[in-house]
């Protein structure tokens, strides 16, 4: 036997074996399963999202909560790594216009390591620790509301001024001979405007999401898995 059939011989038995071992028996046992459109799941928050700091595109992982089944076949096992991305985002602003932030998720990491791609929305966000819940429109735009306390507190401090104001503007109605109702009316005047001015200083909600936060999500598209199925 020639030195180079030898050669041939041995890389052949190398990447036969190499072949076998990458791909065992039960390899051609693996199958795929397709999660329907509208499957929800819930997922455990693994990064931490904030209206006033994150943006749009940053990188968001996240952990299945609870197994998905599809007719009482295991998919996608609990503790499966989820990623997605924030594809819409606004900032609380004056007058109370509260925040807003969308998040999508685009693929999942199988227990092999394998990436499968998949479209779900968030479509609802459970805070256990505040025990609140931001719920998405249809769009998946989830906003974060107003602070009812932060109102009264800005309209307080209007009124307040607005009384120091009203009252300085009766004195000097008073002192240039105005009539009592008119006196009257500049004061409430003045406190009207206090509380209007509180209202319109007021920010909405700012988003912050923690880690371990429970987000819901939909799968908009079906997507399919590998599963590997069982044998006798």
């Amino acid at each position: 036997m020639s030195k180079a059939i030898y050669r041939w011989n041995v890389a052949f038995i190398v990447m036969s074996s190499v072949l076998c071992t990458a791909n065992p028996a039960n390899a051609g046992n693996v199958r795929e399963v397709t999660i329907k459109a509208d499957t929800t799941a819930r997922l455990a928050l693994q990064s931490q999202v904030n209206s006033k700091l994150s943006e749009v595109g940053d990188f968001i992982t996240a952990s299945l909560a609870e197994p998905i089944y599809v007719d009482d076949e295991l998919v996608i096992p609990r503790g499966a790594e989820f990623q997605g991305r924030i594809v819409g985002l606004s900032r609380a602003k004056r007058i109370q216009r509260s925040s807003s932030i969308s998040i999508d998720f685009e693929r999942v990491i199988t227990s092999s390591g394998i990436a499968v791609p998949i479209s779900a929305q968030v479509t609802a966000i459970d805070d256990w620790d505040h025990e609140e819940s931001l719920k998405a429109n249809n769009k998946g735009k989830m906003k974060g509301g107003h602070s009812g306390g932060r109102t009264i507190d800005n309209m307080s401090r209007g009124t307040s001024l607005g009384s120091s104001a009203g009252f300085v503007g009766a004195l000097l109605g008073g002192a240039s001979g105005a009539s009592g109702r008119l006196v009257l009316g500049i004061g409430g005047a003045g406190i009207a405007a206090g509380m209007i001015g509180g209202i319109l200083l007021t920010k909405g909600s700012e988003i912050r999401i923690n880690q371990g936060t429970i987000l819901r999500i939909r799968f908009l598209k079906p997507a399919a898995f590998p599963v590997q199925s069982s044998t006798d």
